[in-house]
């Protein structure tokens, strides 16, 4: 008889054979692997990183630690820099974003409720910012993600219990809204899990993964089409919880349900491959949940089951997702 962890391994060799047939019929560049983010010490581990966010601005990468009440900062080399921990001030960090200014946005969980905290670069607690000029019909937010434009002027926010994308001022004042269940009602609705808002240059990506598609709009909210077919085989998504744009204008999306690395380009509009799979091996994934690109060409995904944050190469960001580089003393 096979035990559980037999059982495993054969199904992660099966997946891997899979995989690599995948990736070897893919003409698109592939992400390679490269390392896992590593704390300072062997007995030291993630409990559950939830989010992965890099700083457009310096490279540096921020960590979610939700079970362990803990923001973890990495250089840009991927080398552990220090840790901002939460305590009275914060519990259960959910996402992260920073701005030009090194400022933090962080959703959280602040005197027992959900709120999003704005942190200094030394990750001191300035502020709670609260969400103003909401519609009458709404009900009371329920956070899940949010993202920052690239001047940090506009925070966007995925919020659950109204199935919305808000888009607000630095102040929480709602400027414009967008509907990510349009059609639905009562309990269909609330089927609708969200999962994470990312933006890359002049694109906001949300990840939909009831619909298999992530969703794109400009900085105002308008929408920009979508990207990715609903599906378990090849190249489909089955639950999509995030995604990155890279430098040629494609998609790098990673599958919850197929736990895979997708690709999706967008001139013309078609998959360019799958990576890597399931399986607890480097490199693979189990349950990934949150993806995130960096100026120097490394590609993070975090894994809060596998408790691991992995590290890739070879994708560059979006163009305007940091900014231009400055000239240069003579």
């Amino acid at each position: 008889m096979i035990g559980a962890g037999g059982r495993r391994s054969i199904l992660c060799l099966l997946v891997l054979c899979l995989a690599v047939a995948g990736s070897l019929a893919a003409v698109a560049q592939e992400p390679v692997y490269r390392e896992r983010l590593r704390l300072p010490t062997g007995r030291d581990r993630f409990g559950y990183p939830r989010c992965v966010t890099a700083d457009p601005h310096t490279g540096e990468v921020f960590v979610c630690d939700s079970r362990d009440n803990r923001v973890v900062i990495f250089d840009a080399d991927g080398l552990y820099l220090y840790e901002v921990m939460g305590g009275d001030v914060f519990r259960s960090p959910r996402d992260i974003a920073v701005d030009p200014e090194g400022f933090l946005l962080l959703i959280a969980t602040h005197r027992r409720q959900t709120s999003i905290l704005e942190l200094d670069f030394d990750g001191l607690f300035r502020r709670v910012v609260p969400l103003s000029n909401l519609p009458e019909d709404a009900v009371k937010p329920s956070l899940v993600s949010l993202a920052l434009s690239p001047s940090g002027d506009r925070i966007f926010i995925l919020d659950q219990a109204n199935v919305m994308l808000w888009v607000a001022d630095r102040d929480g004042a709602i400027l414009t809204s967008v509907d990510l269940a349009p059609g639905l009602s009562g309990e269909d609705r609330q089927e609708v899990m969200l999962r994470h808002v990312d933006v890359y240059g002049d694109r906001v990506l949300v990840a939909h993964p009831r619909a298999g598609q992530i969703l794109l709009f400009d900085l105002d909210g308008k929408g920009k089409g979508r990207v990715g077919e609903k599906g378990n085989t090849s190249c489909k998504l089955g639950s999509p919880t995030a995604a990155a744009l890279d430098s040629a204008g494609d998609l790098v999306i990673v599958d919850q349900l197929r736990m895979f690395i997708v690709r999706w380009g967008r001139s013309p509009e078609k998959c360019l491959g799958d990576y890597y799979g399931f399986g607890d091996f480097d490199g693979f994934l189990y349950y990934p949940m949150d993806i995130a690109l960096d100026p120097g060409g490394r590609i993070y995904v975090s894994q809060g089951y596998e408790a691991r944050v992995q590290v890739y190469e070879g994708l560059l960001p979006a163009a305007g997702s940091q900014p231009p580089e400055r000239p240069q003393p003579e």
